[in-house]
């Protein structure tokens, strides 16, 4: 931590849980700055979440990403964007992206690779977001979607996606995050 660090550092001095509901807990947390402020915010825990970028070629020999599509309830729209889902407690981010991979279509990476980590709305959220690129893809029979999932998987070539990405359906904040970080590691030359 550098000088200017502890300029702007608010110490927590109390917490309290709000509510409490199936994906994430709501808190309001006390806290107070160097220069005296006291203030109270709210902050939202969650689990942390995995993307996952399953990468195939079509017939044709083109790049392509398995995507899904669904409904989101927040939007109230159908999205198309990279298999995700929260990491369950005491799961490792690699497995749990191993296992989004499986359930929501059906596959098996040979090879995952982390291409980074984010937290999605640090302002208010603590939770992080990994992506992982998904490699050597094999078929490991049906979806196994939980009880109030509904989607299908797509094959959508790479540059359509990247076209495409920030409009239409294509409106997922982390699956363009998700984007980046392929677009990186690809000028990296892995």
């Amino acid at each position: 931590m550098n000088g200017s660090d502890a300029r702007l550092r608010w110490e927590e001095l109390s917490r309290r849980r709000i509510a409490s509901y199936a994906i994430f807990d709501l808190y309001s947390t006390l806290r107070a700055h160097g220069d005296g402020r006291r203030g109270e915010f709210v902050v939202l825990h969650a689990p942390d979440w995995v993307n996952v970028i399953p990468l195939v070629r079509t017939a044709e020999g083109v790049p392509a990403f398995i995507m899904v599509r669904q409904f989101r309830h927040g939007a109230g729209m159908i999205t198309t964007e990279f298999p995700a889902g929260i990491v369950e407690q005491g799961e490792d981010p690699r497995d749990a992206a191993g296992r989004e991979l499986r359930e929501e279509t059906g596959c098996r990476a040979g090879k995952l690779t982390l291409l980074g980590r984010v937290q999605p709305n640090p302002a208010f959220m603590g939770n992080w977001c990994s992506t992982w690129l998904a490699e050597d893809l094999s078929r490991e029979g049906e979806t196994r979607l939980d009880a109030m999932e509904s989607l299908e998987s797509l094959t959508v070539p790479v540059a359509e996606v990247t076209a495409r990405m920030g409009t239409g359906e294509y409106i997922n904040s982390l699956a363009l995050v998700a984007l980046s970080l392929y677009n990186r590691h690809l000028a990296e030359g892995a």
